[in-house]
């Protein structure tokens, strides 16, 4: 048990309880760090000139509650099945994917421009160390286990790329259908 709270167990895959109260409060940190961004972001980026699009709240506000919803499937899953180790992979890449996160862009970006980046506080504070947290569970549950890993980091890529394709996306396609000509017909 290693004092970390009763175990779990199935099918050679043990996790404690402790693991699967520190999903949930992941989820819930995620949760807090995408309603930040959704709800500062883009002003922020407006007021910041960030060069790449005009943001459009809108957007944000379907990309986070989308990213939240997601975390909460894997969140619930662990919590539900603490035994299936693919519901454990996939929290892993987000836990990955949501510390790497914290650091870059939203802690580098604010100690590069000297102002704070709406989502660094929730992102340090809870994100990071929840994720390591969880992260380090599951290595001490898998350690060798690079198939476990490989996934992981996997997902933490899709998560990355598919956020920021669909951040950057949305806003392409609002700026190409504003520079359209209006049909006359």
């Amino acid at each position: 048990m290693n004092g970390q709270g009763v175990m779990l167990s199935a099918g050679g895959q043990s996790m404690h309880l402790a693991y699967r109260e520190t999903a949930i409060l992941f989820g819930i940190g995620v949760t807090l760090h995408n309603l930040e961004e959704a709800l500062n972001g883009p002003r922020w980026m407006r007021e910041h000139r960030m060069p790449l699009f005009e943001p459009n709240g809108a957007i944000y506000w379907a990309l986070t509650s989308l990213v939240s919803a997601v975390i909460w499937v894997a969140v619930l899953g662990v919590w539900l099945e603490p035994w299936n180790s693919e519901f454990q992979n996939v929290l892993t890449g987000f836990a990955l994917a949501m510390a790497l996160n914290a650091v870059f862009p939203h802690l580098a970006m604010s100690l590069a421009r000297r102002s704070y980046v709406p989502g660094t506080a929730s992102g340090v504070l809870l994100n990071l160390p929840l994720g390591i947290a969880l992260m380090g569970d599951r290595m001490a549950s898998t350690p060798s286990d690079f198939l476990a890993w490989r996934s992981a980091i996997g997902v933490a890529l899709l998560l990355g790329a598919g956020s920021m394709g669909a951040l950057y996306g949305a806003h392409a396609f609002l700026a190409w259908r504003r520079s359209r000509p209006a049909d006359g017909g």
